[in-house]
């Protein structure tokens, strides 16, 4: 068991830890995020964990000037014998310039009770001056039975790279360009634009093992993630080792009328999950009418019902009728590839039914908690709007050509 100081770090932060002095503010990793400022200082030093020392695994890194204790239990030991009864290592570092200069200790003693000087329960280890862009491995814990640790010095600074420059970016598209690229910390930060006359409903990137899919919502006005002529608000993000191992590639851009550049696996894929969704609409469509037909006093009850019989509504093809379709639609596919597609177009299929449910679920529990959800008229009403919502959103996916 860790020590109680250790305890509450180690399971709030899975991955990453970013400490500023003293305070501790969580960062993480995931695809499609807004980009945030991570510290004050230029430099910060990474230590990289093992990651079968501990459940959670990842790295660890600071800024600024201060000290750390990282637990045994996070450090591979491949000698017991020879590490003794040690309980942690002790990282001092401060910053010289434009390099970390770190003091490794071995302490012996109770890491979450802070000792002055160097007295009998510690060991110091080393000092070593670490310049931005390198890493570093204390050989001398091999001595004490420890497997070094790798720390680098890296720069906080947010580089904004100039078209042509940076990491290797695959583009399969004409219509989407990188409007911006820049590194902060550990992530690139992508922006893209669509230079197209089209509206772009979905596209996807990705760097490594990491895949970024952005599709746009049936709802509402418009499904463009990236409309015609528009750049994205938001800065996608990738690991900075994954993207300078692997580059960036934009795999496919979908448009709105059901055409697509780029990666044919996943153009089609979008389009039999897209072609799911339109067979299945008319038929959610038509429950949602029926249910508009009921007066306003039993109109709580037919909502009810309405709701649960999307959860047991039948698909709208069955296999053998769907492969065919898709067949039809696919012609250049073969069997095995048409049997793949089948669970995209499924999926759709459930995605349609999903759309309503959604929308009845998350608006019958705004009204609950607000004990608005009864059989008084207001409630009539905002039912009905509700239902009116969703039936414009099934119509508009009804009108799509197939």
């Amino acid at each position: 068991m860790l020590p109680q100081s250790f305890s509450k770090f180690w399971r709030t932060v899975p991955f990453s830890l970013l400490f500023a002095g003293i305070p501790l503010l969580l960062t993480g990793s995931v695809s499609g995020r807004t980009q945030e400022k991570v510290a004050q200082h230029d430099l910060m030093l990474e230590i990289i964990l093992p990651h079968d020392t501990y459940s959670s695994g990842g790295n660890l890194v600071w800024s600024g000037s201060s000290g750390i204790w990282i637990p045994r239990q996070a450090i591979r030991i491949n000698d017991p014998a020879a590490a003794g009864e040690f309980t942690a290592l002790h990282f001092r570092f401060e910053t010289e310039g434009n390099a970390i200069r770190v003091a490794l200790s071995i302490v012996y003693d109770d890491p979450s009770i802070p000792k002055q000087g160097n007295g009998g329960d510690r060991k110091i280890i080393g000092s070593y001056l670490i310049r931005e862009g390198e890493s570093l491995r204390p050989t001398e814990l091999n001595r004490f039975g420890i497997e070094p640790l790798e720390m680098k010095a890296i720069s906080s600074k947010t580089v904004v790279f100039k078209p042509g420059e940076g990491p290797r970016i695959v583009n399969n598209t004409t219509a989407l360009e990188v409007a911006r690229l820049e590194k902060q910390w550990r992530n690139y930060y992508i922006w893209l634009k669509n230079n197209s006359g089209k509206n772009v409903v979905a596209y996807t990137i990705s760097s490594g093992r990491t895949g970024v899919g952005t599709e746009g919502s049936w709802s509402g006005d418009t499904r463009a993630v990236i409309p015609a002529g528009a750049t994205t608000d938001k800065g996608l993000h990738f690991d900075a080792n994954e993207v300078e191992s692997h580059g960036i590639t934009i795999q496919v851009a979908i448009f709105e009328d059901g055409s697509f550049e780029g990666d044919p696996k996943l153009g089609a894929q979008f389009s039999a999950k897209t072609e799911g969704v339109k067979t299945q609409a008319p038929h959610v469509l038509r429950r949602i009418e029926e249910t508009l037909l009921v007066d306003d006093a039993a109109l709580r009850a037919a909502f009810d019902k309405l709701e649960a019989e999307l959860w047991e509504i039948p698909e709208a093809l069955d296999k053998p009728s769907a492969l065919e379709f898709l067949k039809t639609k696919f012609s250049s596919l073969d069997e095995k590839a048409l049997g793949a597609l089948y669970e995209d177009f499924k999926g759709g299929l459930y995605d349609a039914r999903n759309i309503a449910l959604s929308s009845l679920g998350s608006n019958r529990q705004y009204l609950r908690d607000r004990s608005r959800y009864d059989n008084s008229a207001p409630t009539a009403k905002s039912l009905r709007e509700i239902l009116e919502s969703l039936k414009q959103t099934f119509e508009k996916i009804n009108a799509m050509q197939r």
